[in-house]
């Protein structure tokens, strides 16, 4: 064809040119993307078909993903589709093998082998991805806890404390309130209550036989330990008696073999005292106020001991030297839980502002840390199961209306819950397992001791494998090195 052609009419002529592209490559973009080592150029484009994808605008295919923003956790209120949603969203990814949370972005291989683009990665409920939870965890794949029994308790609201009730592995749960000591046994469903002067603290031995109960006589505090190992005869077989500045004895920690007991004083002392003659073994003064809670790592190779203003103080049991002092800034009464697989990671929680601090105690790091932006929620009470690693979080909230809002979250990481017990009325203001870990019990201002189901009964064998070394020789045959990224070990 030539560059001009002539038409001619019989009314006028005219004159029509096709004129020639002066660019062949005007429709063609040259970008640079910079990279440490060089620039690398990329061609986008045609001769015919212009560019579509812009790189700026990535981000904004985003929403067809479905990515939910980020929530604060605690203030998290569930539908009635919520479980539904949580766990069908990671299954469909899981199977269709979709490891983004952004679809419908045509995007070039050369950019996106470069590494430029920021990709946000989705925490799966999959076990074949748990290493990513913040801590070793099984989490439930639907909400399973169920009310059981409930016990009413009598003027328990004034003097509510972790440390008067604890549930021992002969069946018997003692409770104690005012100056009532009170005793269920669950097998032959008897009550029993004892008269006992200004009880502090109470706790069982890991067989059974023994009930250690922290009280008073003639005005100064003493220890007193009781042989109930027969139903029907309970007596005292033995007492240690504490000087009078001592006030009063705070909390009871057993050993695992039963053989020694630990003690804390309102005086700020602590006592290891052997049994069952009660000799002083040491005596350790690391606290200047009120000690409210000691706990033995699962191992026993750490006792952690907390104050009333939040100051923690571990020890390395068999020497019984301090290897790390954890101060509160706050000065806010704490409480703190070991992860019972692993016995090396411990979970440190204060109530206003609510936070929950994850510490790795062998490196002395922080590895998981949660904080509430505001002041309306509470967080009372912490505790792992033993069974599935799961950590339970007692919170209480307040709304304009003064009407409170009581529940506990059954957490697998600090961003995901995967079950919540509705508390009625009184809320929980702590968390007690029975021994095989499959019922918790609650406590809380409506003067109510209230049983759940946590886990069947059914199940439990299964899971009684994960505990202590058992459990980490299993996850580790069966993990392998993601067990040891999980537990952060080093």
């Amino acid at each position: 064809m030539c560059d001009s052609l002539k038409r001619e009419s019989t009314h006028k002529n005219t004159m029509i040119s096709l004129k020639k592209k002066a660019n062949q490559l005007e429709n063609e973009v040259t970008e640079k993307i910079n990279t440490p080592d060089k620039p690398i150029p990329i061609f986008y484009g045609d001769r015919f078909i212009p560019r579509r994808f812009l790189l700026k605008n990535c981000e904004n295919n985003l929403k067809f993903a479905l990515k939910k923003p980020s929530r604060d956790v605690l203030s998290l209120c569930t539908s009635n589709d919520y479980w539904r949603e949580n766990t069908y969203l990671p299954t469909i990814n899981f199977i269709m093998e979709m490891t983004q949370d952004r679809i419908l972005q045509l995007m070039d291989p050369v950019v996106k082998s470069t590494g430029l683009m920021l990709r946000s990665r989705c925490r799966d409920i999959n076990e074949n991805n748990c290493f990513l939870y913040d801590w070793p965890c099984r989490p439930r794949s639907k909400p399973s806890v169920s009310l059981d029994t409930t016990f009413d308790l009598p003027d328990y609201d004034s003097s509510c404390d972790q440390n008067l009730v604890d549930w021992s592995i002969r069946g018997q749960i003692a409770v104690s309130f005012g100056h009532d000591v009170i005793i269920w046994q669950s097998k032959e469903d008897i009550t029993m209550a004892f008269d006992i002067k200004c009880p502090r603290s109470l706790a069982y031995s890991p067989n059974g036989e023994f009930l250690a109960i922290g009280c008073k006589s003639c005005e100064y505090p003493v220890l007193e330990l009781w042989d109930v190992s027969c139903p029907q005869d309970f007596c005292v077989i033995c007492g240690k008696a504490f000087g009078l500045k001592h006030i009063a004895v705070q909390c009871i920690e057993w050993t695992s073999s039963g053989k020694q007991i630990v003690c804390g004083t309102h005086y700020g002392s602590m006592y290891i005292l052997s049994i069952p003659d009660m000799n002083t073994i040491k005596k350790i003064r690391k606290h200047h106020l009120p000690i409210t809670i000691i706990r033995f790592s699962p191992t026993m190779r750490y006792l952690a001991s907390g104050d009333s203003e939040g100051n923690i103080v571990i020890y390395n049991w068999n020497m019984c030297t301090v290897y790390l002092y954890v101060r509160s800034r706050r000065k806010l009464n704490v409480v703190f839980d070991w992860h019972p697989w692993t016995g090396v990671d411990l979970a440190i929680s204060e109530d206003v502002p609510a936070s929950i601090v994850l510490l790795h105690v062998p490196t002395k790091k922080i590895v998981a840390y949660y904080q509430q932006n505001g002041s309306k929620i509470a967080i009372n009470y912490i505790s792992f199961s033993k069974l599935t690693g799961e950590l339970l979080v007692s919170t209480s909230s307040q709304d304009g209306n003064a009407c409170n809002d009581y529940k506990v979250l059954v957490m697998s990481s600090l961003d995901r819950i995967v079950d919540i017990l509705k508390i009625p009325d009184g809320g929980a203001r702590f968390l007690m397992w029975s021994p095989d870990g499959t019922r918790v019990a609650t406590t809380g201002n409506d003067e109510t001791l209230t049983l759940w189901n946590f886990y069947p009964a059914k199940k439990s064998k299964y899971f009684k494998k994960l505990n202590g070394l058992k459990a980490k020789s299993s996850m580790e045959s069966k993990f392998g090195n993601q067990f040891k990224k999980w537990c952060y070990l080093k």
